[in-house]
């Protein structure tokens, strides 16, 4: 796996995680395989609507006929075909709830499945830039498409073509009437467009007051300790609140303003109930129509009234559906990392060549790495020191192929990061961060987190290499202890030590361990500093520390100033400029080239 840079071209990602949208729109590509299931939907809806035009038809027939003439038996008929009709309608409109409910449960696991894929795909700056809240109401916009192609709305879309079917019935029946109908549908019509008009700007307001709430509720719930330990509960009682009464103003405000609406489209269906019946009564008057027209005619406007109502209320959820879609676009059109990589790949050697390696982080003015040149390994154990703030962390995530460089490149093995898959990377260089998270479940499931299916001989292990075996043992449950939400039922120091057995797991050839031996104790960190002078026989080793006792067991040290590196060499040449004393008795220090 030894290639020079020259050798080794960048591939696109072919390889990328997510919703394919090669033709451009994702949701055309999850609805595509539905379309036989809504050509069934508008055909049951189509004999639904049928039947309840049937209603009008039966009260014209029974006005004009059998009341006129005194046809009982013309009743009866007519009577008993209702009743057979309104009985196929209730089953034709379950039938029509289960397949719209079946076709809601497929767009949402369909859209949330490819979401849930492309989230754990985006770049770490792109997960970085918002917080937790935000991606939450990422699946609160899978909800909101769900409902409006398979909930209410999808009803209330494939009813309205059939209006036009209720005016052709209409004007066979009661032609006088015909334009009142057109006035009352073109009035709910601009109802509608104004209420969602109204209503779309204030609950895109009011879902940013809902971000903004849930990310305060949890940063507030993570540091409930340190809030009960300084007394500040008063301080984030006034925060939340804060948070929380803008979400209210603006969650009223776009109630109030829908209500209002809804209000005015009830009069409105009153008020053309009335026109229809007047302008009826005139047609009656003037022998242009009969009574039985006018019954069937008030039937028939009811009907269309109906979803115009609907259509008043849902608008703004249209508007809410626009934004919601406009945010998904956002989210798969975002360039995802590799997955894998093209061809399988053996176990790389270990080496890491920085060539010209810059990055900054969106929307900084200035680089947090500069221009810094190397190599580091093959095998070893080496150091990154610098000041708070340095870039010691930040070159750790670009060493893993977290973030990408702004300029240069990192190599392993001669190849350039970038055509590497996350998941072959994953196998190959270990990264144990700063904050470690533990994941709620019991310890065993931590260690195995990224191979469930692994072996106990392999778990067991990764604990004893972590040195974190004793203790597990010592718990009541051992390898069967439930953690707890984020690990909080451990001291730092055990859920470094879980995380790093969790690392150690699948043997990478490279480890990157930010601050290690942070939160051990002295024994702890001896006997992890023995692991590491282990592992560095035949594996890269690269940790960001401050202990001397790490320090001084290293083969090679870089320093890190403001981002730019200062020195690099050899940890017997670097400690004492450091003001460290010389290190202990290395050997191996071929394995280190640090320029």
């Amino acid at each position: 796996m030894n290639r020079s840079p020259s050798e080794t071209p960048v591939q696109p990602d072919q390889q990328a995680a997510g919703v394919d949208t090669s033709d451009g729109d994702w949701l055309h590509v999850l609805l595509q395989p539905l379309r036989p299931a809504y050509r069934q939907a508008l055909m049951l809806a189509g004999l639904v609507n049928l039947i309840a035009l049937g209603t009008a038809v039966y009260s014209l027939q029974v006005y004009d006929r059998v009341v006129a003439h005194g046809g009982y038996s013309s009743l009866v008929a007519l009577t008993v075909g209702m009743l057979i009709a309104i009985a196929f309608d209730h089953l034709l409109r379950a039938g029509r709830a289960q397949l719209l409910q079946r076709v809601g449960l497929q767009i949402e696991v369909a859209i949330a499945r490819s979401a849930f894929e492309r989230l754990l795909a985006l770049p770490a700056t792109v997960l970085e830039s918002r917080p937790p809240a935000y991606w939450q109401t990422v699946f609160r916009d899978i909800e909101l498409v769900r409902a409006t192609w398979s909930g209410a709305t999808a009803l209330l879309l494939v009813d309205l073509p059939f209006l036009v079917l209720a005016l052709a019935l209409l004007a066979l029946i009661a032609l006088p009437l015909l334009p009142v109908a057109l006035c009352v549908i073109a009035a709910f019509v601009v109802l509608a467009w104004r209420s969602g008009r109204v209503t779309r700007d204030a609950a895109e307001s009011e879902r940013e007051k809902l971000v903004g709430r849930d990310a305060a509720i949890s940063e507030l719930a993570h540091a409930r300790m340190l809030l009960k330990a300084i007394g500040a509960q008063q301080s984030a009682h006034a925060r939340w609140e804060k948070n929380y009464a803008e979400w209210m103003s603006e969650a009223a405000g776009r109630s109030r303003d829908g209500d209002h609406y809804r209000d005015v489209a009830h009069g409105m269906s009153t008020l053309a109930t009335i026109a229809i019946t007047g302008a009826g009564a005139l047609a009656i008057l003037a022998n242009l129509m009969t009574m039985g027209a006018l019954i069937a005619a008030n039937i028939l406007t009811g009907r269309m009234i109906a979803p115009l109502v609907q259509l008043v209320g849902q608008w703004k959820q249209f508007g809410q559906y626009r934004a919601a879609r406009k945010r998904l676009d956002a989210l798969f059109a975002t360039h995802a990392e590799r997955a894998t990589t093209a061809v399988a790949l053996p176990r790389p050697q270990g080496t890491l060549i920085l060539d010209g390696l810059s990055f900054r982080y969106p929307r900084c003015e200035h680089d947090q790495i500069q221009d810094i040149s190397g190599q580091i390994g093959p095998h070893g154990l080496h150091a990154i020191v610098g000041a708070n703030g340095s870039g010691k962390s930040t070159l750790l995530k670009l060493l893993r192929g977290l973030y990408r460089p702004a300029a240069g490149r990192v190599l392993l093995d001669g190849g350039d990061l970038a055509q590497f898959g996350q998941q072959d990377l994953a196998r190959w260089i270990g990264y144990l961060p700063q904050q470690v998270q533990l994941i709620s479940g019991s310890v065993r499931d931590n260690i195995a987190l990224a191979d469930p299916g692994i072996t106990d001989e392999a778990i067991l292990l990764a604990a004893q290499r972590a040195c974190a075996h004793d203790f597990i043992l010592n718990l009541p449950d051992g390898y069967a202890t439930e953690v707890g939400e984020g690990g909080g039922r451990f001291s730092g120091g055990e859920k470094k030590r879980i995380a790093i057995a969790q690392l150690l797991l699948r043997d990478p050839p490279i480890l990157l361990l930010d601050e290690p031996t942070a939160d051990l104790d002295r024994e702890a960190e001896q006997a992890f500093i023995a692991t590491l002078r282990a592992l560095a026989a035949d594996h890269t080793v690269l940790v960001v520390s401050h202990s001397l006792a790490v320090l001084s067991q290293c083969n090679g040290i870089l320093m890190l100033e403001k981002g730019r590196l200062k020195a690099a060499g050899p940890a017997r040449q670097i400690l004492p400029a450091l003001g460290f004393g010389e290190p202990a008795p290395q050997t191996g220090d071929k394995h280190v080239a640090l320029a």
